[in-house]
């Protein structure tokens, strides 16, 4: 009778417990980049008031930007480029621009920086059509967002000789009470029609 060896097996029994602890091991040391979005607090809930508890906002402290189905751009009833959104936000919200088509002024006391002049409710409506493409929807809140920064950063060289992001908490807090980001976005409707 001749002599056959068998091949031996490999025990794989324990091979799913392995493999987990392994999948586990990864999954807890891999760090995922969040590098995009928009950095953005929410406000706060609102209490419900009465009817008779309402604020009347002058026309003229609001700036209207509707966004289209075809990305196409309305500020204040006129078609405009998304490049050119930001100029146009920065001079609505320029203190030193006066005028019946600026917003209101107020001239109040701010820690750090004195009696200062700034806009009285200024404020950005953002209303965007369902759609409007997510690629134009965050080149329009950057170039908003960028119109603030800008604003700040001018305002904080001239009274701290510092950029906006270089100041200190106080200070940016001042800065930011002359320049705050008031952007009001409105639920997406359909503005184009269809």
């Amino acid at each position: 009778m001749a002599n056959i060896k068998k091949t031996p097996g490999i025990n794989a029994a324990s091979m799913a417990d392995i493999s987990f602890i392994l999948f586990i091991f990864f999954l807890m040391v891999t760090t995922m980049g969040t590098d995009f979005g928009l950095i953005r607090q929410l406000p706060p809930i609102v209490p419900q008031q009465d009817d008779k508890t309402r604020v009347d906002i002058k026309e003229r402290n609001v700036l209207v930007v509707a966004v289209n189905q075809n990305n196409a751009l309305l500020v204040e009833k006129e078609y405009l480029s998304v490049m050119d959104l930001r100029q146009k936000t920065k001079e609505f919200y320029d203190i030193h621009n006066t005028g019946d088509e600026f917003p209101e002024k107020e001239t109040i006391d701010i820690p750090l920086l004195g009696t200062v002049t700034r806009n009285k409710g200024a404020v950005v409506s953002l209303q965007n059509d369902r759609g409007t493409s997510y690629k134009t929807y965050i080149a329009v809140q950057n170039e908003l967002a960028g119109a603030i920064h800008e604003l700040r950063n001018e305002f904080s060289m001239q009274k701290f000789a510092k950029q906006f992001d270089d100041l200190n908490k106080e200070e940016q807090e001042a800065v930011s009470k002359v320049y705050p980001m008031s952007i009001s976005e409105a639920e997406p409707k359909n503005i184009g029609g269809n």
